[in-house]
């Protein structure tokens, strides 16, 4: 009867045993799997802010000049109009119709995170910075906005421009012409409606670069993530 016993008591050690390493690969493999789906995803997120900051840096060039040419016209506009109506016509052109649209791609960060996988994030600081980038999105795409919207508000500049001797330059978001020869030059209200705007390019770029630096950022930490898993 002992060595029954003995034996039952052995063999049931050795199912329990079995079942409980079964269960134990099963819950590894799919951690396992679940950890390949994080990756994965991060690559892709990896890859669309990679494309982000090519935007960004197209944008911040936009805006950026925006401002320095609206500023341009504010100290020196009369001075262009007496002697070169040409680069008066460059940069109010470039000021009317300097505009870009901000593209919200977070559909892979809300795969990540509607999904769960972002709580196997073990790079805290990540989450951190991917949380504060998306939670941006909203500022970026009413400033967008904002410029679209003063875009069609500049009709009563339009009238300045000679459209047929427009042409298309290398950075520009939209064709810049010479001044009309025949027109006086800019009144104040419209001076104050181009220092207004060049203003509002200047904090606009200053949002966009501080968006960069978080891109960056976020690229390093995705990086240091992927390499714990090698």
């Amino acid at each position: 009867m002992k060595k029954l016993a003995l034996r039952y008591s052995l063999e049931f050690i050795v199912i329990v045993f079995g079942i409980s390493i079964s269960f134990y690969l099963e819950k590894q493999n799919a951690l396992s799997y679940k950890e390949d789906l994080k990756n994965e995803s991060l690559t892709k997120l990896k890859d669309n802010i990679n494309a982000e900051i090519d935007g960004l840096i197209f944008d911040i060039k936009v805006h950026s000049n925006a401002s320095k040419y609206g500023d341009i016209i504010y100290d020196r506009g009369e001075d262009l109009y007496m002697k070169n109506k040409d680069s008066l016509g460059f940069y109010l052109s470039y000021v009317i119709y300097a505009t870009t649209i901000y593209v919200d791609n977070n559909e892979e960060y809300s795969s990540l995170k509607n999904s769960g996988l972002i709580e196997l994030i073990e790079n805290r600081n990540l989450i951190s910075l991917l949380q504060n980038k998306y939670s941006q999105h909203s500022y970026y795409k009413e400033a967008g906005n904002m410029f679209t919207e003063l875009y069609f508000d500049n009709n009563s500049l339009r009238k300045y421009l000679d459209s047929r001797n427009r042409k298309k330059h290398w950075g520009l978001p939209a064709y810049s012409t010479s001044f009309k020869s025949d027109m006086k030059y800019i009144n104040d209200t419209e001076i104050n409606m181009i220092s207004s705007k060049s203003i509002l390019h200047k904090l606009y770029s200053n949002l966009l670069k501080e968006a960069l630096k978080t891109d960056s950022l976020i690229l390093k930490e995705i990086t240091k993530e992927l390499s714990i898993n090698l």
